[in-house]
């Protein structure tokens, strides 16, 4: 099977790792900045100029593609309504159903989804909403995480509590900032681009948090590596976390926010908090305190999680009509060899 998988984004590991489990590959398709809406008309252009030339060159037999934007699946769908032939494949991410950027599109996106042979989400929650609106969904939630070796950080005094954060508008930066001032014998380092982030904190920092800013692969795999503790957390509910995925593969004690999904995902190696200074801090001593424990904990459910994508991702091939991961031609291209 040829797939492409394409990504109006100027980074994604879910699309990737998605992608190379499907033996197909992954297009990060991004021109001009990154979160300025003013520009999103010009870049929206380029981007779909450049989407059809990917699938013109590489004549996928399936096709998937990541929302938001919504206007990412429009030439998906123009490429398939021409071929005829080709499936399409939505993932659609959390954002495009909860984020006010988004939601005024709802329309939109109901009409595309419906358009499409199948749309992955996160949730059983969001699985019966889109099933709602007559397209087919499957959930797949966490999606295995292969890490290079990395390069180490330098040392630091404390604890290393590591924030995976991009700066959106679902993290509560002022929390974790709240936390920190909690905990001065820990070392915190949040991750993300600091020109997204708001000047107050940034100036307001307390001393014993680092930002990173956005960092290299191997930057960011040995900052992972070196965490004795990983901090996710969102303010909107039914939201999968990206970087719990990330702790679960390098077997680290995750510290999340307490939504149901989140629970059910991150059952186990996990405490889940509140999302204010004094749950979080809280939260985080817990999570030091039983380190060893957490990490096994994580070890048992990385094994649990990877089982149950590969069951999901056989749901996917079913729908579309493909040889699921029995057939040893899949089975090879899904492991690369």
């Amino acid at each position: 099977m040829r797939s492409s998988f394409i990504t109006w984004y100027p980074y994604c590991r879910r699309s990737d790792a998605i992608a190379d489990a499907l033996g197909g590959s992954s297009h990060l398709v991004h021109y001009l900045s990154f979160k300025r809406p003013l520009q999103a008309p010009f870049k929206y252009v380029l981007q779909t100029i450049a989407s059809l030339r990917i699938l013109i060159r590489e004549k996928p037999e399936t096709v998937l593609v990541a929302v938001p934007p919504i206007f990412a699946a429009l030439p998906v769908l123009l490429y398939a309504r021409l071929t005829g032939t080709t499936r399409v494949v939505i993932d659609a991410h959390t954002g495009i159903f909860e984020h006010a950027r988004w939601s005024w599109l709802m329309p939109l996106t109901r009409a595309v989804f419906r358009r499409a042979d199948a749309v992955v989400v996160t949730g059983a929650h969001l699985a019966e909403l889109v099933e709602s609106w007559g397209a087919e969904a499957i959930v797949i939630g966490v999606v295995p995480v292969d890490f290079v070796e990395g390069t180490p950080p330098a040392p630091c005094d404390g604890a290393r509590v590591v924030v995976i954060n991009t700066f959106s508008v679902d993290e509560p930066v002022d929390e974790v900032l709240a936390a920190a001032r909690r905990l001065r014998n820990a070392q915190f380092f949040v991750t993300g681009d600091v020109r997204h982030a708001r000047r107050e904190w940034v100036d307001g920092k307390p001393e014993n948090l680092t930002y990173t800013g956005f960092v290299s692969e191997q930057d960011y795999a040995g900052l992972l590596r070196a965490a004795d503790v990983v901090v996710v957390l969102t303010t909107h509910d039914h939201t999968m976390q990206r970087g719990g995925y990330e702790a679960m593969a390098l077997d680290k004690p995750l510290v999340t926010s307490d939504w149901q999904l989140l629970r059910e995902t991150f059952s186990r190696g996990t405490v889940h908090v509140e999302n204010h200074g004094e749950a979080i801090a809280d939260g985080i001593v817990r999570a030091l305190e039983n380190k060893d424990s957490l990490t096994v904990e994580m070890a048992g459910l990385r094994a649990e999680r990877g089982e149950l994508f590969a069951r999901r991702l056989d749901q996917l091939l079913d729908v579309l009509g493909l040889p699921t991961s029995g057939d040893p031609e899949v089975a090879l291209s899904a492991t690369g060899t």
